[in-house]
């Protein structure tokens, strides 16, 4: 799994797409991680994709929902490249 989404361009592919599932949070690319600002003020600091997951999961946006698109995401980038 790590190496579906090692790398800027595939994490920053990955952070733009889970802004788009939930536009209540700003997902952005931090070295080895994501952070995740809510509206509230509060900053989650994602280590891992399941993280993320998580994260995207307690907004509202499934697992099921949210992981096939991120990693289509990621995998567009790495087409692209």
């Amino acid at each position: 799994m790590a190496a579906l989404v090692a790398g800027p361009r595939r994490r920053t592919a990955i952070a733009a797409a889970a802004t788009r599932l939930s536009p209540r949070l700003r997902i952005r690319v931090a070295p080895r991680a994501w952070t995740v600002a809510e509206r509230t003020g509060r900053v989650t600091v994602c280590r891992t994709f399941g993280e993320l997951l998580d994260v995207l999961a307690r907004s509202g946006v499934p697992r099921t929902v949210a992981e096939p698109d991120l990693l289509g995401a990621a995998a567009a980038t790495a087409l692209n490249s």
